[in-house]
């Protein structure tokens, strides 16, 4: 946990050093975004349902007209009932109704860069590094299993953005969430969202 802090830190302390060039030519654009989001790889082997339960938060800084970096705040839940079995070892399987549960919290300093001119739509592509916190929870009857980790990840990204009056702007993307492996499981998912944003 204490190198992924660290990590995070440095992703930060490198987003704000790049804020501050061009000192001149800074806006801050805030934007706010609901999802929807499909797991793959180990994620899907544990909760493989489709979600519809996903937020993000996130302020870019625009360094140069076609460059921004920033942060960004997520919060995707996924969420399954299934009667599937659970092997637990080689000599242990249990069956029963179970209700999975995922919740991610993506925390991410981004970059992105912008095509097109500023008050017109544009396309974008970009990507995120940062940390996943992650709680992964198995019920089965009484009994609940439960694992928090944090995540080491990348999130690349491509969107547009789109003009609806002087200072908003409508958000279309698509994200790949990847966290590497940590406490024996790995994390990723798409997410695909909308959104609205202010400059």
């Amino acid at each position: 946990m204490g190198k992924t802090l660290r990590v995070v830190a440095a992703a930060l302390f490198l987003t704000l050093l790049l804020s501050g060039e061009g000192r001149a030519q800074q806006q801050w654009f805030w934007g706010f975004e609901y999802m929807v989001s499909s797991p793959t790889g180990e994620t899907k082997d544990f909760v493989s349902d489709f979600s519809w339960r996903n937020i993000g938060i996130e302020g870019r800084n625009m360094v140069k007209d076609n460059v921004s970096v920033g942060l960004y705040f997520g919060w995707n839940v996924f969420a399954e009932k299934t009667d599937s079995l659970i092997q637990f070892d080689e000599a242990t399987t249990v069956s029963g109704v179970q209700f999975r549960y995922v919740n991610a919290f993506p925390i991410m300093a981004t970059a992105h860069y912008y095509f097109g001119r500023r008050r017109s739509v544009r396309p974008y592509v970009g990507a995120g590094v940062g940390t996943y916190y992650a709680e992964n929870r198995l019920e089965i009857g009484a009994v609940a299993f439960q694992t928090r980790n944090w995540h080491l990840g990348v999130a690349p990204e491509v969107g547009l953005i789109i003009p609806v009056n002087w200072n908003a702007r409508a958000l279309l993307n698509a994200r790949y969430n990847y966290g590497l492996k940590a406490g024996g499981t790995k994390l990723s998912y798409f997410t695909f969202g909308v959104g609205i944003g202010w400059m």
